[in-house]
């Protein structure tokens, strides 16, 4: 088991089931299909509330903003130990490469590029249905622990 900075990296594998119950992650419609070592994959089927970008059937950039942010959040969760109580984004930088059409479903990965004390770094890319890259991002995160018992 490795480490980084002052928290154990995580040898277990968030749990896909537990997480997709999360309301974060319901409202969307969107899936955790794995989050370990500093990666994870996502899936969103899509929905016509999906849809409407730039004013044509395409996604809508907000459901793209949101798949990065999960993304990324989900893979630096699973580089820390139980000792983090949440993470929140401190930014969140997309590039938005072209307009995202897709029937069905798309993907985002998102990986952890640095875990520190108190700040996470990581990256995502969301692609459509066919495995293009339609936009990319980059993200920090403030960890915040949990108290000690008294």
């Amino acid at each position: 088991m490795g480490s980084n900075g002052k928290y154990r990296i995580m040898d277990a594998p968030l749990d896909p089931e537990e997480c997709n119950n999360k309301g974060f992650m319901r409202w969307a419609g969107a899936r955790l299909v794995l989050a370990k070592k500093g990666r994870s994959r996502i899936e969103l089927a899509l929905t016509d509330g999906h849809r409407g970008g730039a004013g044509t059937p395409a996604v809508n950039g907000a459901i793209l903003s949101y798949l990065h942010d999960v993304a990324q959040s989900l893979a630096v969760r699973s580089c820390l130990s139980d000792r983090v109580a949440s993470l929140a984004t401190i930014n969140l930088n997309i590039e938005f490469l072209g307009l995202l059409h897709a029937k069905d479903v798309i993907h985002a990965e998102g990986h952890a590029r640095r875990v520190g004390n108190s700040i996470a770094f990581g990256e995502s890319e969301v692609r459509d249905d066919a495995g293009e890259l339609c936009s990319r991002a980059t993200g920090s995160f403030k960890t915040r622990l949990k108290k000690a018992p008294l």
